[in-house]
């Protein structure tokens, strides 16, 4: 009998189930959350006061055969500011690859800004655009049973389907702390040309942070993000970084039920800071792929003499 990789197994085994009823995931999942934070909430477009730009690539169970691959790229900017009011807009493109199956999301974001009583802000965000899901059928292989009757392996006219997405969001901060709720895939979209039960599914996302000050120099910083996708058990990021003069940053997380996660970032000039992270799972999956890597850049078009924080800087709690 021809010997069947690991993958092979994996993609029939989820293939074979969608006649019957399947829970899974639209969204990826990021370890540099902070510095990635317009994917996870349209609120957060124009949280920097000048242009940004990020773009970053997570290759997730390094050695597993067909293991998912993302990538991102995105900007944002600030427009019609007062001391009051400011407009955000912003988009980003993000591209998922898993074996024979990937997508790209393409959204364009706007956010307003009201400035409180107390100093504080508060945002709220909408980003719509669109998705397109692809199947590459020839690359398919299968064992000598078949897998299914499933129209999205046999009819070629449905190796790939585009359907709309709206993402909606708030975002509140002050000088030292942020807390930001989300709702991803709000329209829900059903895939009739996948199967008859396909939906995109809604992901609610609650992320929050501060910044702590040690002395001149350190600073500590706590994290959280919690998702909790239609179907699916809730899902915790939980990490904490110390920084040294907000330019270096080392530190631990931790996603439940799936990886310890070692965190970095480094501010190479003042428009520009690399972060990196590597997660070791301790899920059953870790057997094969034990390691995911992911690295982030962010590029600013900010003067270096702005400020870090303050009524017209960020936040420093994340980024």
């Amino acid at each position: 009998m021809k010997r069947i990789t690991c993958t092979r197994v994996f993609l029939t085994t989820m293939l074979c189930g969608v006649v019957g009823v399947v829970t899974a995931q639209f969204t990826g999942t990021r370890s540099q959350f902070l510095m990635s934070s317009l994917l996870e909430n349209p609120a957060a477009a124009g949280s920097n006061p000048c242009l940004d730009m990020r773009m970053g690539v997570r290759a997730q169970w390094a050695g597993f055969d067909g293991a998912p691959l993302s990538s991102f790229a995105s900007l944002s900017g600030r427009i019609g500011e007062s001391t009051t009011f400011s407009h955000g807009i912003g988009g980003y493109v993000i591209t998922d690859e898993i074996g024979p199956w990937s997508n790209t999301r393409f959204n364009l974001a706007y956010s307003t800004k009201v400035r409180l009583t107390n100093g504080a802000k508060l945002s709220a965000g909408i980003a719509a655009g669109m998705v397109q899901y692809r199947l590459d059928v020839g690359s398919l292989q299968f064992p000598v049973f078949s897998a299914s009757e499933d129209p999205a392996l046999f009819d070629n006219a449905t190796s790939q389907t585009v359907f709309p997405s709206m993402d909606l969001g708030l975002w509140y901060e002050n000088d030292k702390t942020f807390l930001a709720f989300s709702v991803l895939n709000a329209m829900a979209t059903t895939l009739s040309d996948i199967g008859m039960t396909t939906s995109s599914g809604r992901t609610m996302v609650l992320m929050g942070g501060k910044y702590i000050q040690l002395d001149r120099r350190f600073a500590f910083r706590p994290a959280g993000l919690m998702r909790l996708a239609s179907g699916l058990p809730a899902s915790l990021d939980l990490q904490g970084s110390f920084s040294l003069d907000d330019k270096v940053s080392l530190g631990l997380g931790y996603r439940s039920g799936s990886a310890l996660t070692g965190i970095m970032s480094l501010k190479i000039f003042d428009s520009m800071t690399v972060g990196y992270s590597y997660d070791f799972g301790v899920n059953d999956l870790s057997v094969i792929g034990r390691s995911s890597h992911e690295i982030v850049i962010s590029l600013t078009a900010c003067d270096k003499n702005d400020p870090y924080v303050g009524p017209n800087g960020r936040c420093p709690a994340y980024d």
